[in-house]
Formats: structure tokens, sequence, C-alpha cells
């Protein structure tokens, strides 16, 4: 008699720990998975944030090119507008490929830090036609 109820029991006790079993099993898959692509964001996070500094190092690089070109410039002869020409040549020349978007961008954060608790340049003591530093005297709406 012991032997009937044992051999009913036994496949029911199987049938139960298998289906524990996949279950623990799929839940320890999910956090697997998902614990995956967290790191893979996170790696993703990261090379863009190498690109950005890399592409960074390379902005100051063409910026420091551009102003030293220019700070040997006696006069205001050139203009700004000439200045954001050269960077644009010396970081194309530095990151081959890099879009117009990108190198607007890199110069306005390396404006932005060299220019920190500057203030604005209005006008020159010596303000010509064609220098680049015109003041508007027009009336805002």
């Amino acid at each position: 008699m012991y032997q009937q109820i044992i051999n009913a029991l036994v496949p029911v006790l199987i049938t139960a720990f298998t289906g524990v079993l996949v279950a623990i099993v799929k839940a320890v898959g999910n956090a697997g998975v998902q614990l995956i692509e967290e790191k893979a964001k996170a790696v993703k996070a990261k090379a863009g944030a190498d690109k950005y500094d890399q592409y960074m190092k390379y902005a100051w690089s063409a910026w420091n090119m551009t102003d030293e070109n220019f700070r040997i410039t006696p006069a205001l002869e050139k203009t700004f507008a000439a200045k954001q020409a050269e960077f644009e040549v010396q970081i194309k020349k530095l990151i081959p490929g890099i879009t117009d978007e990108e190198i607007e961008m890199l110069r306005q954060a390396v404006a932005g830090e060299v220019n920190k608790g500057r203030e604005a340049i209005e006008a020159t003591a010596s303000d010509t036609p064609g220098n680049g530093a015109e003041v508007n005297t027009t009336p805002a709406a």
C-alpha cells in the first residue's frame, strides 16, 4: 500500500519541482537579460562621452591654433567670421567627417569656456566698416 502511495506521489512531486525550477530559472534569466541590457546602455553612454571628450580635446586644439593665428594680427582686420571659418578649417583637419552641426556645437562649447567671465565686445575704439565689430543702431521692435 505504501508503494502505491509513493508511486502516485512521485510524478506529482516531480511535476511540482519542475514547475518551481522553471519559475526560478525564468526569474534569474529575466534578471540576467535586464542586467545585460543595462550594461550595454552604460557602455554606449560611456562611448558617447568618450567621443565627446575626444572631440572637445580636438576642438580646444583647433581653438588654440586659430587663436594663435589671430593673436599675431596687429589690427582687427580679420573678422569674427574669419576666425570662425579658420576654426572650422582646423577642426576639419583634426576630425575628418565631422558635420557642420557638430562643429558649431564644439565651437560654442569652447567659446563659452574661453569667454566665461568676460564682457561682450560691443564696439572697438577704431570701428571701421567691414572689421566685424559694427554696432547695430537700429531700435529693437
